[in-house]
């Protein structure tokens, strides 16, 4: 798990400088760590693994918009910070309201999948497992990112 907080802190802290192809290399290298952990947790026998691997591919292409509209949202915000306007504050926000909804919809989307295919306690653990990754996500962005208005 600290490989996974590691490889999302050198994301974020190059992302706002770094070129779209490296920032992509990242992003690839935190899905594919973050993957085998997840694949470690949930211990699985080789045909579910296969199962569950195939149906994490698929959320984990479906969340890049979410992740790509999140770190807009983070460059938007270190961009803005220092003039940081009611109305930019607003759409700020307004915006990251508008990703966790859709972040939420799309888990609940892949919840019912991996229940489908491989019962409600591993869906719940790939559940608990993403919100616990986001959460600590969002922890390291907390410590990093200034308040406004400090």
């Amino acid at each position: 798990m600290k490989k996974i907080l590691l490889v999302f802190t050198l994301v974020f802290s190059l992302g706002v400088f770094a070129q779209d192809a490296e920032l992509e290399a990242f992003k690839d290298l935190f899905n594919s760590e973050k993957k085998t952990v997840i694949g470690e947790f949930l211990d699985l026998d080789a045909t579910a693994a296969m199962i569950f691997n195939g149906i994490y591919d698929a959320y984990i292409l479906e969340r890049k918009e979410i992740s790509n509209r999140r770190m807009s949202l983070l460059e938007k915000y270190v961009e803005q910070y220092d003039a940081l306007t009611d109305e930019q504050a607003d759409v700020i926000v307004k915006e990251t309201f508008s990703i966790r909804a859709k972040s939420e919809k799309l888990q609940k989307k892949y919840y019912k999948k991996v229940k489908k295919e491989l019962g409600a306690k591993t869906a719940s653990q790939f559940v608990q497992f993403e919100r616990y990754v986001q959460t600590s996500i969002d922890e390291v962005l907390q410590e990093s990112l200034p308040l406004i208005g400090e």
